[in-house]
């Protein structure tokens, strides 16, 4: 019982260590990206930041979005749900609308979402529908078939 106590609080130490140093990296990474000219760059090291800390990002608020709305939805409008669901937190972001911008484009450049053109007939985002070869692809690649 010793030894697993020992274990323990050596492994919570080195926790305690690596959430001070998680910290410091992302206060440092905020910092330098909020003296980026560039709202993509800025953008991009934000969105990164998000999607490596593990809190819901721009990727996962948007597929939130789509999925819910198959008929497409503009960059302003997803910025507009983002904030009344409150699916993120955009106050670190100066320009909220260039980061929803980068991650649609690669979200198309990946094929998951395509260009469409809504019901009002506004230049729109919706989630590429699936075929029966993605649903099995998927499956091949979740349960290790080839």
């Amino acid at each position: 019982m010793d030894g697993f106590l020992a274990k323990l609080k050596e492994s919570v130490q080195q926790r305690n260590e690596l959430q001070s140093r998680i910290e410091q990296y992302t206060t440092a990474i905020k910092a330098l990206a909020q003296t980026c000219e560039n709202e993509d760059v800025k953008a991009e090291y934000l969105t990164a930041l998000d999607e490596l800390s593990g809190k819901p990002g721009f990727v996962s608020a948007i597929r939130t979005l789509l999925r819910a709305h198959t008929d497409g939805l503009t960059p302003g409008v997803i910025k507009i749900a983002i904030q009344q669901a409150k699916l993120m937190d955009l106050t670190n972001y100066s320009n909220p609308a260039a980061s929803i911008y980068t991650t649609l484009r690669r979200m198309v450049d990946s094929g998951e979402v395509e260009l469409c053109t809504n019901l009002s007939g506004e230049k729109a985002y919706r989630l590429k529908p699936k075929t029966a070869g993605d649903f099995k692809r998927e499956l091949r690649q979740k349960f290790g078939y080839k």
